[in-house]
């Protein structure tokens, strides 16, 4: 039986996927009230590395809510997987060069509890950039990349928002990029832009804008909250949203982007083929 999922809003929450500004507070959340899924898990420890802890965040028509199962009670995910939810899902991490590169041997797995809380302990704090992957039935493969994260062991980055996207939801986003003929999305980049600023910002890859599809690099811009919904007739950001989606050629690219008078941080970026992966630039 599938699972329905708990919708838990999490207003004021900034949902963004790289180490800056991607801390996720349950005091942010619309309900106030003491619950079970506070706080962080109890494997949210370090001895050796430097662990990994957060919360998932839905996107498309649940974009910005909890990824949380019905009557959760902060119960460690065990096998066999869920239908859906947290607990239908497996968590790991590693250096983001390696994920490029199709590594496999330097992984450490995870662990994921029904609140949708996460935890991977011990990722080589000699890391500063780290891929932390998502992958089950009820979602493409959804990774979050940690950026310039500081090295010293024996800490946690914890409070990471860590987005992940429905096969559902990269359907409603292709038909509504071309309905006629729906674009794959994996291999694409899903951007968030930190700014305080209300200018529209234009995606670039390798300092050009961004083509029509199927041209690549390729991209369209997401409307309503954070990661909802694509309007292909949109040529920049919308200051509800300041979220852009990505297609990049194979290869390593530059990712970026410009408003008037600024342009923004910048990042190395290389397609990953069922993935669809978050990243965070200020701007």
């Amino acid at each position: 039986m599938k699972l329905a999922l708990a919708l838990i809003p999490l207003a004021g929450c900034a949902q963004l996927l790289g180490l800056d500004d991607t801390r996720f507070d349950q005091k942010d959340a619309m309900v106030d009230a003491k619950s079970v899924c506070d706080g962080v898990m109890a494997q949210c420890v370090s001895s050796s590395g430097r662990s990994v802890c957060g919360q998932l965040v839905d996107t498309g028509t649940m974009a910005g809510v909890a990824v949380r199962a019905p009557g959760f009670t902060a119960t460690t995910c065990v096998a066999p997987l869920a239908a859906d939810g947290p607990c239908a899902l497996s968590v790991y991490g590693q250096p983001v060069a390696s994920y490029f590169a199709g590594t496999s041997t330097d992984r450490v797995a995870g662990v994921i509890d029904d609140c949708g809380r996460f935890a991977i302990p011990d990722v080589p704090a000699t890391n500063a950039d780290i891929a932390v992957v998502f992958d089950g039935a009820p979602i493409v493969e959804s990774t979050t990349l940690l950026l310039g994260r500081a090295t010293t062991p024996g800490e946690v980055d914890s409070g990471v928002a860590a987005t992940i996207v429905r096969t559902a939801t990269e359907s409603m986003w292709a038909q509504q990029i071309d309905s006629a003929n729906p674009p794959g999305l994996t291999g694409s980049f899903i951007i968030s832009y930190a700014t305080t600023s209300s200018d529209p910002i234009k995606a670039r890859v390798d300092g050009g804008g961004l083509q029509a599809v199927p041209t690549q690099p390729w991209g369209a811009y997401f409307t309503g909250r954070p990661f909802e919904a694509i309007d292909k007739t949109q040529l920049a950001t919308l200051p509800t949203s300041s979220t852009v989606l990505v297609v990049p050629a194979s290869g390593m690219h530059t990712v970026d982007g410009s408003r008037p008078g600024k342009t923004c941080s910048s990042a190395m970026i290389q397609a990953v083929g069922g993935a669809v992966i978050h990243i965070t630039l200020k701007c």
